[in-house]
Order: C-alpha cells, then structure tokens, then sequence
C-alpha cells in the first residue's frame, strides 16, 4: 500500500488550475449570503460587510491542496463529494419536501418497505394501494395520506430524497436544502470516504475526515500541515475556515474591531463543547450579577 511522501505534490497542478465547478459554488455562496443572520460568524455581529462566504473559502482551500490525475471527471466528482455538492449528498442535506412530493418523483417498485398510508374511512381498495407503484399520481387518491414508514433509518431515506431531487436546476436543489455546514459532518461526509481514499490512494491518502486530508495533502505539497495566513483577516472567515479544515492559520488586521471578530471567531464561535460551556457559564453569572 502506498504511503505519504512528502513533498512529493510540491510541483504537482493543483485542482483548482484545471476543473472547478465556479457556477455550484457561487449558488452555494448566494445561498449562505442570504441566511442572514444564520450564517455561522455573524453571531459576533454584523459590522463587517465584506465578509467572505465560508463555503467559499473551503472550495479554494481544497482546490489548491487537491491534485490532479488523469481522469479529470472523477477529480471533480471527489471535490465535490468533499464539499457536499455532489448529487448524492443532496439526499443527506435534508431537502425540504413533502412526502407526497417525493411519491410524484421517485420511481420505486415496493414503495410500502419505505413509506406508509393512512386509507380514511376505506375510501380506496386496500389490495389496490398495496399494489401501487412509484411514480404515483396523487390527484387519482386524493384523500390518501403518505408519510415516511415509522422506524426507517435515516440513510435509508437518504437515496429517495437524492433520486426526488433529480430533474432540477442546481439552485433550485440549492434553496431547498440545508447548507452543507448546517449538517451533521458524518452525516453528510460519512459515505464518501472509501471512494476519496480509493481515487487518491496511489498518493498514500488514507482520510476520514476533512482534516486527516487536509494535513495528509499538507504533507504531500509542503511537508507539513498546510499554513494559511491571511495579513488583512476583516471578519475572519478565512482563517476560521481553514481552521475548521485543519489548517494552521494566522492572522491579522490594522482595524482592531477585525482582530477582535477574528479572535472570537476563531475563540468563541470555534471552541470546543468544552470551552463554550465555560463560556457561556460566565456569561450567565455576568447576566445574573
């Protein structure tokens, strides 16, 4: 089995010279942008206007750290796996659909392993619903309620809601799903390590999360874990962003009101469950005093 060789990427192209999926990546920013006061650094205030959308930040990340191969279509298929934009990871960004949404779009030949109804008042033969089939034209049984079989799991349901989603725009499978951060990590990452492991196994990359890859990337260009800096951080999504990949970051800024979002960004918003508690402790006894 290969092992990692440092600096054996130093000279390699980066991704991001040759395939990146720009116009997935600006609906994913439009998208952070408009949450507003949901998005993850503005709980420290508003002040700063020109704050860089994180999502961005963790394409162009990745995109320089990621090497290139031969098969181009599936370098790009990997980013976006690891950036949760890929078809499949729709299915696990809790698109928001009705049930009987999902009856009209999926094809599916034993529906009732996956779903349930409720027959009122016996209006519709029952041997005739159990005979149903997905696609369903719901305007033929408009009384008959669907919903999700009681005690699926949830990476059951995950493929339906991926194959429901099929068909659409882009940004219209953008609006209707959480943003990738809003999510679980090894919710929405889980499934995708043995294929990133398989196509950048020849490199000797052996990852279960973003940041075993990143540092392994690291190492393979620069011999250590990769060092971002970023000498006018403003609101400090780059640094925090990085960090939350597993980069070394420094920072800082002349405005001192962009030093200070920066560090608690990268101290408040971005410590562990731990430190929050203690935290938000003080912050109790500071009210209540």
């Amino acid at each position: 089995m290969p092992t990692l060789t440092p600096l054996s990427l130093q000279d390699a192209p980066s991704l991001i010279e040759r395939v990146f999926p720009a116009q997935k990546i600006s609906a994913e920013a439009q998208k952070e942008r408009k949450a507003g006061a949901g998005q993850t650094l503005t709980a420290l205030g508003s002040y700063w206007k020109g704050r860089k959308p994180l999502v961005m930040v963790r394409a162009i990340i990745l995109g320089c750290l990621l090497p290139v191969t031969d098969d181009r279509s599936a370098d790009l298929h990997i980013f976006e796996q690891l950036m949760g934009i890929d078809d499949a990871a729709f299915g696990r960004r809790e698109p928001d659909l009705k049930v009987a949404a999902i009856a009209e779009r999926i094809t599916l030949s034993n529906p009732w392993d996956f779903f349930d109804f409720t027959n009122p008042q016996t209006v519709y033969d029952a041997d005739e619903l159990e005979a149903l089939q997905f696609p369903l034209d719901l305007s033929q049984y408009p009384k008959l309620k669907l919903r999700w079989r009681r005690g699926l799991a949830e990476e059951q349901k995950h493929p339906l809601l991926a194959q429901a989603l099929d068909g659409l725009s882009y940004e219209q499978k953008v609006k209707l799903c959480k943003r990738p951060e809003e999510l679980d990590p090894a919710v929405l990452y889980g499934p995708i390590w043995d294929e990133v492991n398989a196509h950048l196994g020849a490199f000797g990359i052996a990852a279960h999360c973003h940041e075993q890859l990143v540092e392994q990337l690291g190492i393979l260009r620069y011999g250590h874990r990769p060092r971002v800096g970023d000498t006018f951080c403003g609101g400090g999504s780059i640094p925090f962003e990085a960090a939350r990949l597993g980069c070394d970051v420094y920072a800082s800024d002349l405005n001192p009101v962009a030093c200070m979002l920066t560090w608690g960004a990268l101290n408040i918003i971005g410590a562990s469950p731990e430190k929050r508690g203690e935290i938000e402790k003080v912050q109790k006894d500071l009210i209540e005093a």
